[in-house]
């Protein structure tokens, strides 16, 4: 005998858990200006929700941001399909027709969020997602569980002006820690980008030396065409730039926090001329070391 098909539903599991925002408390949100710029309408979580299968053939208003914590599922939006797994997420734009369900054998956990805004768009921007990559891939799944409950918090409140205020900003706290934790999903490309972090992790514990393209891209193991620009798609500026911009950094905690002369900040930094240090520094910061050093202590 044939074992019968699960039914397919879209919500109504045991332990789930969903907050749908009422439009008047969405208007309420409106008139508050961070509110405006990124509004959550809709959140939730299903586990391992078998049957779980959800299609909208015309899509929906809201950006729609599906998280998924473990087992499988499978998204389609447009003509395309991206099968979904543990750390892995996906951004879905307004008003395109989509579907998506749960693995019948391994059925996802998955949270999820509806979101719209003035400034929506741009967040979605920021992750550096479009509609022909919108998957994105994240090793910590713990801590965007701990952001997630955060969000989560701020629905249970009475929707008050506070909660409001509050569940807009933790997830604009949220998609942040997308944006600085996002990896890859492709896991060869992944492999790349460790090589980004690990050559990044050596710049800054070598703050004292001058540093070539060469010793830089040797050390990640890639080659220098190669590495610039799989380091400017991660980090948004190229290697050099980015060193001259933490040896900076550098120099504005000491000058703030100890009292060594601007001789000896430049030598410490590896640089032979404090002139030329000086001049650096201006330029990254708009003002002189001694200035800089005078405005903190004010």
């Amino acid at each position: 005998m044939k074992t019968p098909a699960t039914p397919r539903i879209a919500d109504g599991f045991p332990g789930e858990r969903l907050v749908i925002l009422p439009q008047n408390v969405l208007r309420q949100a409106g008139r508050i200006p961070a509110c405006a710029d990124l509004c959550v309408t809709h959140i939730g979580r299903f586990d391992r929700v078998l049957g779980h299968y959800v299609d909208r053939p015309d899509g929906c208003a809201q950006h729609v941001l599906i998280f998924c914590l473990g087992g499988r599922g499978i998204v389609h939006a447009g003509s395309s399909k991206w099968f979904l797994h543990r750390g892995h997420g996906i951004v879905l734009p307004p008003n395109v027709a989509h579907r998506y369900a749960a693995d019948a054998r391994d059925p996802w956990t998955v949270f999820w969020f509806h979101f719209t805004g003035a400034r929506a768009a741009a967040y979605v921007k920021m992750l550096g997602l479009t509609t022909r990559q919108p998957r994105f891939w994240i090793q910590n799944v713990d801590v965007m569980i701990e952001a997630f409950e955060e969000c989560y918090h701020h629905t249970i409140g009475g929707h008050t002006d506070s909660d409001l205020i509050g569940l807009s900003t933790t997830f604009m706290r949220f998609m942040g820690l997308c944006r600085t934790m996002k990896r890859s999903p492709s896991t060869r490309r992944r492999h790349t980008e460790e090589r980004i972090v690990r050559s990044v992790r050596f710049l800054r514990e070598n703050l004292d030396r001058t540093l070539t393209l060469v010793q830089i891209a040797k050390e990640a193991g890639i080659s220098v065409p190669h590495f610039c620009a799989m380091f400017k798609r991660q980090i948004n500026c190229g290697p050099l730039e980015f060193f001259a911009r933490l040896k900076m950094q550098r120099a504005c905690e000491l000058l703030m926090q100890t009292d060594q002369g601007i001789s000896e900040i430049a030598y410490g930094l590896g640089f032979t001329d404090p002139l030329y240090f000086s001049k650096r520094f201006r330029l990254h910061v708009g003002t002189s070391p001694s200035e800089y050093r005078e405005q903190a202590g004010r």
